[in-house]
Order: structure tokens, then sequence, then C-alpha cells
């Protein structure tokens, strides 16, 4: 199998193939059920229509990826628990629907799905097949967002919940890395090819790339969580070609980041809204738009604004993919 990534840098984590198993067939509670989750541990969101559903971290450090079906849509939510990366992958590729499993292979520390249709493997933070006959293919995302589950159940206390009902037997209460993984800079399993010191490694940042990736040359900009602060802040700034806004709160947990200009060219200019979540600002027309970037009240209700190609994840992953990557200051 040829890669499109240095191969010597393609290291097995431990388990093998499905070693680690995705959970295909994922079992839901309202939010109001669920009692495992500590409100500082963290959840997964995703909002397709009306379809809201949370896959907490607690499920995901043991699985990695969830194959499944959120509103009209074919999803995968993959997670890589070593650099913090979760991404929503649209399953429909090359126009057939495809489960995702768990290689066992991983490139600079980050997850190697395969998909088991053309048993290719893929690159979670390069949102692109490496090997195989899709060598090459980029994967579409579908917009996610990573919070406190206190966050997330007071937004949306009527959601779906990943319940522990997996078909398999976990600690779901521990830590598949150890308590401390997630905020000791030292503790990184596999070597860093660009170590970059310009934030402590473990800080968690929210990137957002200008195109989808490949590396050196990729130009993306990382936004740290920590800097926004307890309030909600908006920032609009340039990536690449594209004015956008990233929405955020250091309190609250969250980042998301939208273009600013509308498909029918209209431009908006956004402030933030405090203490209204999961409204978390509004524009010169008077709406008022969502953590998902929609518009829930005001007269565009029901449009949506269009995310950036952008996901959250460990600092250190995030400059060892694309070291040429800027911090906003």
């Amino acid at each position: 199998m040829d890669w499109l990534i240095p191969q010597e840098q393609v290291v097995s984590g431990g388990p093998g193939k499905d070693g680690i198993p995705s959970i295909d067939n994922p079992k839901f509670a309202p939010a109001s059920e669920i009692n495992y989750i500590p409100n500082d541990r963290r959840v997964i969101g995703i909002k397709i229509g009306n379809s809201i559903k949370a896959y907490p971290h607690q499920i995901l450090d043991w699985h990695e990826i969830v194959n499944d079906q959120v509103g009209d849509e074919a999803v995968a939510i993959t997670f890589c628990p070593l650099t913090g990366t979760a991404i929503g992958w649209n399953r429909a590729v090359g126009g057939t629907v495809t489960e995702f499993g768990v290689s066992g292979l991983l490139f600079r520390n980050n997850l190697i799905p395969y998909d088991r249709n053309s048993d290719s493997r893929w690159s979670q933070m390069q949102l692109r097949s490496v090997a195989g006959v899709l060598s090459g293919t980029t994967i579409e995302t579908i917009d996610l967002i990573e919070t406190s589950w206190a966050t997330w159940k007071h937004m949306y206390p009527q959601s779906d919940v990943l319940t522990r009902e997996t078909g398999f037997s976990r600690n779901y209460e521990g830590f598949a890395y150890g308590k401390n993984y997630s905020t000791s800079n030292s503790n990184i399993l596999f070597p860093v090819q660009n170590p970059d010191n310009r934030l402590p490694n473990k800080d968690r940042v929210h990137g957002v790339l200008a195109q989808p990736p490949a590396g050196h040359g990729t130009i993306a900009k990382a936004y740290p969580i920590n800097g926004f602060g307890d309030q909600i802040r908006v920032i609009t700034d340039q990536v690449g070609p594209r004015e956008i806004i990233v929405v955020g709160s250091a309190i609250h947990d969250f980042a998301a980041s939208f273009r600013t200009t509308l498909e029918d060219g209209t431009q908006f200019t956004f402030v933030p809204v405090q203490n209204s979540l999961p409204v978390v600002m509004k524009d010169q027309e008077g709406n008022r738009w969502d953590i998902f970037g929609y518009a829930v009240e005001g007269p565009r209700q029901g449009e949506r604004l269009t995310p950036t190609l952008s996901y959250t994840g460990y600092w250190f992953g995030w400059g060892d993919f694309f070291p040429d990557l800027e911090i906003y200051q």
C-alpha cells in the first residue's frame, strides 16, 4: 500500500485493526436520563435539522468512531483522544455510504480510520484518504461542537445522548489514557515531528483551515479557547481569502467559526449575546444565531451560516500537522 504521508511516521497504536471497536449501532437516551457524565467532562454535539445528539468523551475515548444517522445525514463521529480532535465526517464517499473503523495505526499521534467499503486508510486531521484505492480523496466534514457536559445540557436539555449500551465492556466512568492526559503537557505517547513551543502542548485551540489540508504550506490559524475569557466573545478575522467570525467562551468551553457572508452575498457584522445559550450572537438585521450557526430568531430564522473548515484539538497536534499555522493574537 502506497502512502501520501511519510510511511516511516505511520506507527501501530497497539491494538490492531478494529482492536479499538467502532460503535456501529449506537443507542441514545434523553439528556435528562443521563447520570454518568460529570459536569466538567466533555461531549461532542451535532445538530442537523431537528436532530440534536451528543457523544461523550467517556465513550469515544474507548471507541474513537461512531457510525450514525443524524437527521438525513449518514455521519461518522471521529475522535482521536491523543490529539483531542473531534471531526464529523459524511459517510457518503464517492456516492456510496460506508462505515469507518479504527485501523490501529497512527500518524503523528493522530487517528487513521479505514473505510469498510474500500479498505482505504484516512488521516483524520488531514481530512483525506492517504492510502488505498481512494488515496487523495477529501472527506466532507460535518460541523460539530465540543464543550463541557454542563454547558451542553444547559443548551440542549432535550437532546439525545449516546449511552453506555455499546455492546462492549469498558470503564466508561474512567479515563482510557489516564485522568491527567488532557492536561499534562509532557504526556504525549509518540514522538512529535514538529515541536512548537508557542503554546503549551495541551492547550486546546480551534483551528481554521483555508482549504483542505495536506501538511506543510496549508494556510491555517489557531484560536486558543482559553483566550476567549469568561464572556462569549466574537472575533472577526481573515483566513486565506475569506472573512470569518470565531465565537467562543473559555468558561463555557467552546469555540465555533463561520463565514461572514451568506450565499446571497449579504455581509454580516456580529456582536456577542450573553446569558442566552445556545444563542451566542446577533447581527445588524436583528437575527439571533445559535452555537451551530442557525438563525433562531429574526427575519432570517431557519437559515444557517456556512461553517468554516475547522476543528478543535490540542496545540501540539495542530503544530505538528501544520507547522506554518498562525496563532490569533
